[in-house]
């Protein structure tokens, strides 16, 4: 049989306790600072709108050179009433409700799509020298939601 000492034991017990409630209060410690580091990045790096409510849209294109035509179709993005939205080119401006044959105050979504050719609508033959901008004009805002051909840049 061993025999224990009884004065020894609660020595040893009491400094698992002490160590206990160090790693303890050291774990606690780690992870209130993890928290407010990885919080504190989130606000730093989280994406802004500036601060308001900036309308979001991007469409496709598909040229068809041989009927100069061109389909847009909205890809993704903020729903946006139709007659907020125009297609423009040059000095041919015209709204997505007037090109859609639909109500102004009805909203143009993913899957939406318009057609632009000489003579429909649009009023404008589109070859591979033309360019088109979807513009959004609504609020306090005018911005170029998207173009065509992409690399256009300005115009």
């Amino acid at each position: 049989m061993t025999r224990e000492d009884p004065q020894r034991t609660a020595r040893d017990d009491e400094r698992a306790i002490t160590v206990t409630d160090s790693v303890a209060a050291g774990s606690l410690v780690v992870v209130a600072v993890l928290l407010a580091a990885g919080l504190g990045l989130g606000v730093l790096y989280a994406p802004s709108d500036g601060g308001s409510n900036v309308t979001r849209a991007n469409f496709s294109f598909e040229h068809f050179p041989d009927d100069s035509a061109l389909i847009v179709t909205f890809a993704r993005g903020d729903s946006i009433p139709a007659g907020e939205l125009s297609v423009v080119s040059d000095e041919t401006n015209r709204t997505w409700a007037a090109l859609a044959n639909m109500s102004e105050s009805k909203a143009v979504s993913q899957g939406s799509t318009i057609q632009l050719t000489g003579t429909g609508t649009f009023g404008k033959p589109i070859t591979t020298n033309t360019q088109v901008r979807v513009v959004y004009t609504g609020g306090n805002e005018t911005r170029v939601l998207d173009r065509w051909p992409p690399d256009s840049g300005g115009g």
